[in-house]
């Protein structure tokens, strides 16, 4: 029989329904069987487990600890609500756990999730240009790589090896590539600066004047570099993502690439992500580290915001050729710039 719920229970019951729900959604695309699983989690009948997720019956402490670990899910992101000042995030990248492998797969999964919604679209406050377009390129992947291994993560094995392409692991460019591959599938809105090139030939310079990296390197890297940017301005063209490599342009698909150039924010790599009736942020920390949140609340202040600042940036995609040529011509100028400046 139902219980007859008090202030307290009826806290509860809403808790209890909304982590159930969550789990669906996370399973509606496999062959598990809710009811089934949680009886065996739970070593209880499939009648027993039927009624904690029709919430007839309350889950235990230890019942809920099993279930949001086994279906890796937050307990604390479903109290959140009940005050409204309180967001749970999530570390998606912890340094005594770390594994690069995992980022990149990690990467690759979301993604996967949010192409597999017809109405999903993702809208990326580029502080650098995105990480998803060096993926194209397996020599500038590599270089981002072998940056944030040696540099950021401070890893032992790369502390006094020069850049080359080959010392970066062939699964991590095999994961890269799919990366960018699903990137070229996902409703996007970029919102760039004129800042967005530094990032990229500041990190260049500083191997080079190091003596981590050759000229010849440099100046190859710096080509890659400059592939890329001509290919991002075919697609700011044509307002849709395709391979570097392979059918281009002439291929006509659905529009799912919008860039804008923003003159007075200066953006931090945020990323928002609409997907069905779910969205996501993923808030940069402590350079590549990343924290991600589905908190409605905090989702949609995320999304306003960005809207916010798209209504105050110049569209360069599509019919704006003035535009995207004046800030195409400002990147590679840049590049040219750094080209001198490396060849002296």
């Amino acid at each position: 029989m139902k219980q007859n719920p008090n202030s307290n229970e009826n806290h509860q019951i809403q808790v209890q329904k909304e982590i159930f729900e969550e789990i669906k959604e996370i399973i509606k695309k496999t062959d598990v069987s809710l009811v089934d699983d949680l009886a065996s989690l739970l070593n209880v009948s499939t009648d027993s487990a039927y009624r904690r997720i029709r919430c007839d019956k309350f889950v235990t402490i230890d019942e809920l600890e099993k279930i949001c670990r086994h279906y890796n899910i937050s307990f604390d992101k479903h109290l959140a609500h009940l005050d409204e000042n309180n967001v749970v995030f999530k570390v998606a990248l912890k340094k005594e756990t770390l594994s690069f492998d995992a980022f990149l797969s990690g990467i690759l999964t979301d993604l996967k999730r949010i192409n597999s919604f017809p109405d999903h679209k993702l809208i990326y406050s580029a502080k650098e240009i995105p990480i998803f377009h060096f993926f194209q390129i397996p020599e500038l992947a590599a270089f981002k790589m072998f940056y944030w291994m040696k540099t950021l993560f401070q890893m032992p094995e790369y502390e006094n090896v020069s850049f080359s392409p080959d010392f970066v692991s062939p699964k991590y460019l095999e994961l890269s590539k799919q990366i960018s591959e699903e990137y070229s599938n996902t409703n996007t809105y970029e919102i760039w600066n004129y800042e967005s090139i530094h990032s990229i030939l500041a990190q260049l310079e500083f191997y080079y004047e190091s003596g981590f990296m050759t000229q010849e390197m440099a100046l190859k890297i710096l080509e890659k570099l400059k592939e890329l940017i001509f290919h991002i301005r075919k697609q700011a063209d044509v307002e849709y993502k395709f391979p570097i490599k392979g059918a281009g342009a002439g291929k006509e698909k659905s529009r799912n690439y919008y860039l804008y150039n923003n003159e007075i924010i200066l953006s931090d790599n945020t990323i928002y992500a609409q997907y069905g009736k779910e969205s996501k942020c993923y808030i940069p920390h402590a350079l590549l580290y990343y924290m991600s949140t589905t908190d409605q609340k905090y989702c949609d202040h995320i999304h306003n915001v960005f809207n916010g600042v798209i209504r105050k940036s110049t569209m360069i995609s599509g019919v704006a050729e003035k535009h995207r040529a004046i800030f195409f011509n400002y990147i590679l100028q840049r590049i040219e710039e750094k080209r001198a400046k490396l060849e002296r």
